[in-house]
């Protein structure tokens, strides 16, 4: 059994994008290549999703990684992405879209969830949260990032459970929420892991991939 892998998800449309923007240009490379490149040596194996369409232009950028076709859903595309690595103790997923990630928090991150079965990266929101009956404040929210790691057999088995029961989740901690009993902690995150959503997003990563 390996001791760590991660699952790179990238199979969306960019719709809000406007073009496929993980083939965008950034600091001379696809923005792609810089994610894969700030998680692949941390890890002893890693899946790359990707919608059907581009694997071929994926495979010719000699990224070093295995890549699969990705399904309707955030949440089958990770199920995908899970069934194609092999036994590990620890299983990270990792948005694609975020290529700025530094090495030193996914470090932090295996480490946590070693300990305690599972470890999200979050940050305090960038502006108050509110309740939408009474409008009275969130306590204690934060905003949740990637990438998000658990103990990888049982990761795996919560989203065989899911995907039984039909249940689509809006991330991989909501799925090990609601199908397993682990403990999932929260790592500080960093505001300069940006998601890259819409195009001026690159220009907040740009820097930070020169």
């Amino acid at each position: 059994m390996k001791d760590r892998a991660m699952v790179v998800v990238a199979a969306g449309s960019s719709s809000r994008f406007g073009s496929d923007k993980l083939m965008e240009e950034v600091a001379g490379r696809p923005l792609i290549a810089h994610t894969i490149s700030r998680v692949v040596d941390k890890v002893d194996e890693c899946v790359l999703v990707a919608r059907n369409d581009l694997i071929d232009r994926l495979d010719g950028l000699g990224l070093g990684v295995d890549i699969v076709p990705g399904g309707e859903t955030r949440t089958e595309s990770e199920a995908l992405g899970l069934a194609a690595t092999g036994p590990a103790r620890l299983i990270g997923i990792h948005d694609g879209a975020r290529p700025a990630v530094e090495p030193e928090m996914i470090d932090r991150l295996f480490s946590a969830a070693m300990e305690s079965g599972g470890a999200v990266p979050g940050i305090p929101p960038a502006r108050p949260l509110v309740y939408r009956d009474g409008l009275a404040a969130v306590a204690k929210a934060i905003r949740v990032q990637t990438p998000q790691v658990f103990w990888g057999p049982e990761l795996k088995a919560a989203f065989r459970s899911a995907a039984a029961a039909g249940y689509v989740g809006h991330d991989t901690a909501d799925i090990v929420h609601n199908f397993t009993s682990l403990e999932i902690v929260v790592v500080p995150g960093d505001t300069d892991n940006v998601k890259v959503t819409y195009p001026e997003d690159l220009e907040l990563v740009r820097d930070r991939l020169d």
